[in-house]
């Protein structure tokens, strides 16, 4: 009787057995399904008073929880231009959130010679974001520091 196992046949089935069971299925975390729409900011205007910054939004849309983030830049003073944007403000989704539509950060400013560049986006609770909004430049009134 012959031999069906040789060594080059069994190594091509476990071959052909290890590249089967690698790639099947997905390799990624499963994706919630949401029925809402992400969430979106759907206004957002601005206040100066001295030396505080007032951003006010309206966000809609999102799942499970409400939230946003603030980032914050130096204008570069050469070419008026955002520098390295970096996190200031992150308000964490939350429950409560949903039943807002209205938010609003008040921000100091404590450089009295430095523009900032501030940009908003929402979060959902499902870890999706909204476009970034438009850019706000704020720069405090130095009278707000003469004492």
């Amino acid at each position: 009787m012959k031999k069906l196992l040789t060594a080059p046949t069994l190594s091509a089935f476990v071959l052909i057995l290890a590249l089967a069971l690698g790639g099947c299925g997905r390799k990624e975390a499963p994706q919630p399904i949401a029925e809402e729409a992400p969430p979106v900011i759907t206004a957002i205007s601005h206040t100066m008073a001295g030396n505080v910054l007032k951003i006010e939004m309206k966000i809609s849309g999102g799942s499970y929880g409400l939230g946003y983030q603030i980032d914050r830049a130096e204008i570069d003073p050469y070419c008026k231009c955002p520098g390295f944007w970096r996190r200031y403000q992150e308000q964490q989704p939350t429950k409560e959130n949903l039943d807002k539509e209205n938010f609003s950060e008040l921000i100091p400013l404590r450089a009295p010679d430095v523009e900032f560049a501030f940009r908003v986006r929402a979060i959902d609770a499902l870890g999706r974001f909204s476009e970034w909004s438009r850019v706000i430049r704020a720069k405090a009134d130095p009278e707000a520091f003469r004492n």
